[in-house]
């Protein structure tokens, strides 16, 4: 038992033995032992000091800012800010949308229509949305697009994206028949 659980007991006991008048022996038994235990217990150890650690300010690097090689890509990775931009980077990749294919002159074009209903014939290296993508490859079925998005460490990083064909059903023509089974009189 530890120091305080024998105290406890013992503190029970005189409450519980100090209600009858009888022979007090067990509750002094108890009490001795109550006290050699907690003269056996051994003291927690003291903490070993601990060296402070001053911060200069003048000198030393200000916590707020990253690791030197924490920090994202190199310049030469981040887009040219000087670029204009072309209206098909004014919208979100989310909404445009491929709408078909051009080949001619050894050349293939992706069609990619904006939601303002305009399309744009884009080829390889042509830009798209807002996130600096620029089109890697064009197949029949969609295009691959390479983003360069801020890491939010300063630098940019490279996101790969596809925009797959819109693939549109052709609504059905109703014939303009007449009543009769399509037999004109």
């Amino acid at each position: 038992m530890t120091g305080s659980r024998c105290i406890g007991s013992a503190v029970l006991a005189l409450t519980v033995g100090g209600c009858d008048g009888a022979d007090q022996s067990d509750l002094e038994r108890l009490l001795d032992q109550a006290a050699e235990s907690s003269a056996a217990v051994t003291p927690i150890p003291a903490p070993p000091d601990a060296s402070g650690f001053e911060y200069g300010a003048m000198t030393e690097r200000s916590p707020f800012e990253p690791f030197a090689e924490v920090a994202g890509a190199i310049a030469s990775e981040a887009p040219d800010s000087a670029r204009r931009p072309q209206p098909q980077e004014l919208f979100p990749l989310g909404q445009l949308e491929m709408v078909g294919t051009l080949a001619g002159r050894g050349e293939i074009l992706a069609l990619i229509r904006d939601p303002r209903g305009i399309t744009h014939p884009l080829g390889v290296g042509d830009y798209l949305g807002r996130d600096h993508g620029r089109i890697r490859t064009i197949r029949e079925s969609g295009i691959d697009i390479l983003e360069l998005v801020e890491d939010g460490r300063g630098g940019w990083t490279a996101r790969a994206r596809a925009l797959e064909l819109k693939v549109s059903r052709p609504t059905e023509e109703v014939s303009a028949g007449t009543d009769n089974g399509g037999h004109e009189e």
